[in-house]
């Protein structure tokens, strides 16, 4: 078991003072694991023997292995000339060496494992009342908004984070502990501003002493009022991706970590999802982690161009190559260089293009329209389609050996109906937006009009919220913004359980919520399909693909049952 990369802090003091709590053994072996308080002051031997303190169940320990001297708050490991030694921070001790620990180290011990800890929660060292993480979520919960729920976690010397946490709080902030060196903070009449200026100012603080810190922060009700929501949202600082998005649904958080491994290399990436998830904000992302940031990020809609001008678009052309190419052009592929090319909609391309396209995938040269000299390019590319590329493939619709190159690594987007925990922080977001673009101040979101949201199935997803919100604003009254405002209709009001016999099918159950939407929709806009397309957030072409989707052939009138 190695340890080799492990990073420790050592302790600041050895003096009385320096010890803010009691240390703590957590033992793990491949039977299990254990946790073991070390005294005050004295010793503690660790091994194989039944007399040992804390008694290890490995043969591969000696039966005297090693021993822990805790002194003025410090403690020092001593291997006891144990036969397989004893490792921390992954060297190998010397028979009967010493070496003084600091919170967090780990120590190796046969095949089994030690790791060193200060218990925070000791009643002596409490500088205030540490509450438990179930009363910090009640007192969240009845805290009215503005408010602030900070997560920090400390690896440090004993004491340091309740050090500054006492000195940098106020009388009015909150503190719960979830664990050793890890903080929750609830900081009342907190605006994001000062949230975020406060968590800052604690992570240079602790920084400064040696710290290492892991920060987050929330704030209601922009990100939500639901206090399980804000401590979720602020516990994935690393997963978030560029200021002012919104990530706090896990299966999206996951989703930002796994690019965060993707984007530094040159793999082609296929993103899937439906129309209005956020593909091109996911494509952004890749290409500002990547190692190509600092080159140009170009975009095509390959459904938005006929095959003349996708493929001039693409590959560029040459003076007269057709009719109005009057001068010499470089395509978006060539122009990109040192980049990346975002292909939004490939499952549209003609196949003329695909073919083209496969060409330079492979050879990564790129030959203008009229031209007879390829031009090498050097471009990273990120593909997004809303359709099943394999179906496409196997009914003919697109090549299989694109597909193959296309797909180099597939992410997938769920829908904002999956990602219920975004749709508050989002609309909220939007609404602040919209508020600003209107040169007004942001209305409050009624309870009828959050549960509207909540409730509505987003067939258009994150666009056609966005859409619902700019359009909202307008009818809003001074100070509220209620269900009636948003205009959705009954299409939105909460699900009622199914009678017996019905279907209960969460699949049947979103796509019923779905055809209601459809339906709303086309009776708002007297079926005309180009304004509902609009209404709900998607393009033309998937409202006619829901409608043949959904059996319903022609346009809905109001006049109709």
């Amino acid at each position: 078991m190695s340890v080799a990369n492990q990073e420790t802090v050592r302790l600041a003091s050895k003096s009385p003072g320096a010890r803010a709590g009691r240390w703590r053994v957590v033992v793990v072996t491949e039977s299990g694991s254990s946790s073991h308080a070390l005294p005050p002051e004295g010793t503690m031997t660790i091994g194989r023997g039944d007399d040992a303190g804390i008694r290890l169940d490995d043969t591969a320990a000696s039966r005297k292995h090693a021993q822990l001297v805790v002194s003025s708050g410090a403690v020092t490991l001593i291997d006891l000339g144990s036969a397989n030694g004893t490792s921390v921070r992954g060297r190998k001790l010397a028979a009967h060496e010493q070496v003084v620990l600091g919170e967090g180290d780990a120590i190796e011990l046969g095949t089994s494992l030690a790791v060193l800890q200060i218990d925070e929660l000791s009643a002596s060292t409490r500088p205030w009342n540490l509450h438990t993480h179930q009363r910090f979520l009640e007192l969240a919960g009845e805290t009215k908004p503005p408010f602030a729920v900070l997560r920090v976690q400390v690896i440090a010397p004993p004491g340091l984070a309740q050090e500054v946490l006492s000195a940098e709080l106020s009388p009015h902030d909150t503190v719960a502990s979830f664990g050793p060196g890890q903080f929750e903070i609830l900081s009342p009449g907190r605006s994001p501003e000062a949230a975020k200026g406060l968590m800052e100012k604690l992570s240079a603080k602790l920084v400064a002493r040696g710290a290492r810190v892991r920060a987050g922060v929330a704030t209601a009700p922009r990100d939500g009022t639901d206090p399980d929501m804000l401590v979720a949202a602020c516990s994935r600082p690393a997963s978030a991706p560029s200021e002012g998005f919104v990530v706090r649904d896990d299966a999206m958080a996951a989703l930002y970590r796994l690019v965060d491994r993707v984007a530094p290399s040159s793999i082609n990436v296929l993103l899937l999802g439906e129309t209005g998830v956020g593909k091109e904000v996911l494509a952004t992302e890749l290409h500002r982690r990547s190692k190509r940031a600092a080159g140009p990020f170009l975009r095509l809609n390959c459904a938005a161009l006929t095959e003349t001008l996708l493929e001039s678009e693409l590959f560029g052309h040459e003076k007269g190559s057709f009719t109005g190419a009057v001068k010499q052009k470089d395509g978006l592929l060539e122009s990109a260089q040192g980049g990346s090319v975002f292909l939004d909609e490939v499952g549209e391309m003609p196949a003329s293009t695909q073919a083209k396209l496969l060409r330079v995938l492979e050879e990564r040269k790129v030959m203008r329209v009229g031209a007879t000299v390829p031009v090498s390019i050097d471009v990273r590319f990120i593909f997004a389609t809303n359709r099943d590329l394999e179906a496409e493939v196997a009914r003919g619709a697109f090549r299989s050996d694109l597909y193959f190159r296309v797909n180099g690594i597939s992410l997938v987007i769920p829908p904002l109906r999956e990602r219920q925990a975004e749709i508050e922080p989002l609309a909220r977001q939007f609404l602040a937006d919209a508020a600003k673009r209107e040169g007004r101040p942001a209305p409050e979101l009624a309870p009828d009009a959050l549960a509207t949201l909540l409730a509505w199935p987003w067939p258009g997803n994150i666009r056609e919220l966005k859409n619902v919100i700019d359009r909202s604003i307008l009818m809003a009254g001074e100070g509220r913004l209620t269900a009636e405002a948003l205009g959705l209709g009954p299409a939105a009001t909460p699900k009622r359980e199914s009678a017996p016999g019905q279907a209960s099918n969460l699949r049947e159950e979103r796509e019923a919520a779905e055809k209601r939407a459809v339906l709303e929709a086309l009776d708002k806009t007297d079926g005309n399909q180009t304004k509902a397309a609009d209404l709900l957030g998607v393009s033309r072409r998937t409202l006619v693909t829901r409608l043949q989707q959904y059996g319903l052939t022609r346009s809905r009138k109001k006049s109709e049952d």
